[in-house]
């Protein structure tokens, strides 16, 4: 059995069949997740400097050259790669004084915050798929984002305490601006919320939970609630939708959540996509008590910190990205800012940032060609175990490039 590295699910039970020690067939995952194994060679990233191949070693010589002479240095990226890996980018960024930063900037760190902060409470999706009764997907779509989600964990399956899945033994609730695919899904056991306004439909909650009448989803909002109470333990997935549809209110979603646990067992997880995000987030806590947007220069967390404002702000040097690629998804201001920086990218696949980059250094597929340690959306720690052996991994470049530090 082996751990697909698609998304925070990290599934575990995928098996691969070998013919001629090339992957053939994959099982048990989803097309994402089938896709990492099948498309092992396909986009793989050459070693070069200024756009021209080079061998390795002249590449890493280089990559050290840079980070040596490199004043304000900032890494970033790092989701997709182990927590062994993880550990040296942080120190690193340490020695080095520079920012660090990761997806969960714009993704949704501030929610693993909450819950590191212990200012709500959460469980993990094993819980979910033995005793979840109401299972909330607020802002999040995962039929098509978090394929297995339904499944495996939340709506679908036979748990050791729900053993008549979602006929009898589930009730679902999507929150979402429009009619997503699992929102469709919401017909019988379960509502579909519309929401024009997610502080509207928190107040909804709050104002039922004390005894007022909601102004909105005047009948949904109650029966909700009844339900959660006839089921005891509920869970809330909160993804994107919902982070920017508070929009930096988080102490009204906190207070809803709290009051419901007034009612019965309520949690919440985020539902994010990158696989190892959350464990970025945990050591980079346990490291300076906050999850992205550091820096070890100042020791403190800012806005001003994260990676797109230091490009606007002109405030880097050299930038070290680590299976991202932040040009495929950042406004042009911004590409272009990144491609007047000195980039060192470390991928195992091409990528558009790999191509204004001043040097690449190809790696290995993390699972696939690597083993180590990922945490999962819900804080659980799960082990790699590669298919293949490739020596030259994110831990090894990393650690050659710590050397000069």
């Amino acid at each position: 059995m082996h751990v697909c590295t698609g998304c925070s699910c990290l599934c575990d039970d995928v098996e691969v069949e070998l013919e001629d020690g090339v992957i053939s067939r994959v099982y048990n995952a989803c097309r994402r997740g089938a896709g990492i194994f099948l498309n092992l060679n396909s986009s793989r990233a050459s070693p070069s400097i200024d756009g021209e191949q080079v061998e390795l070693e002249r590449a890493l010589e280089k990559a050290q050259e840079l980070i040596q002479g490199s004043e304000n240095l900032v890494i970033y990226g790092l989701d997709t790669t182990t927590l062994e890996a993880q550990k040296l980018a942080i120190e690193l960024a340490e020695k080095k004084e520079a920012f660090i930063d990761d997806n969960s900037t714009f993704c949704l760190g501030d929610f693993v915050e909450m819950i590191l902060k212990k200012e709500v409470p959460s469980t993990t999706l094993e819980e979910v798929k033995d005793n979840a009764y109401v299972i909330f997907y607020w802002g999040t779509d995962p039929y098509h984002s978090l394929s297995r989600h339904l499944s495996k964990y939340t709506y679908y399956p036979r748990g050791a305490n729900r053993q008549r899945g979602y006929e009898e033994d589930r009730f679902l609730v999507v929150v979402d601006v429009r009619k997503t695919h699992t929102a469709k899904l919401a017909k019988k056991n379960a509502r579909f919320l519309k929401a024009g306004n997610d502080e509207e439909i928190i107040r909804g909650f709050i104002d039922a939970l004390e005894g007022r009448s909601p102004k909105i989803f005047q009948k949904d909002i109650p029966r909700i609630l009844k339900e959660m109470e006839k089921g005891k333990f509920n869970v809330i997935f909160g993804g994107l939708g919902l982070k920017y549809g508070l929009n930096g209110n988080y102490d009204l979603f906190k207070e809803m959540i709290e009051r419901m646990n007034e009612k019965s067992e309520v949690y919440f997880l985020p539902a994010g996509c990158h696989p190892n995000m959350r464990g970025f987030n945990e050591l980079l806590f346990e490291k300076t008590g906050h999850v992205n947007r550091y820096s070890f220069r100042e020791k403190r967390s800012s806005d001003d910190f994260a990676f797109h404002r230091l490009l606007e702000s002109d405030s880097v040097d050299t930038a070290l990205i680590v299976g991202s690629d932040p040009l495929n998804s950042l406004p042009l201001e911004y590409a272009k800012k990144l491609a007047e920086t000195n980039t060192i990218v470390v991928d195992p696949r091409e990528t558009f940032t790999g191509r204004i980059a001043k040097v690449v250094l190809p790696s290995a597929i993390s699972g696939v060609e690597s083993g180590g340690t990922m945490v999962g959306a819900d804080g659980t720690r799960i082990e790699l175990k590669q298919v293949f052996e490739k020596e030259i991994n994110d831990e090894y470049i990393l650690k050659k490039l710590l050397e000069v530090v």
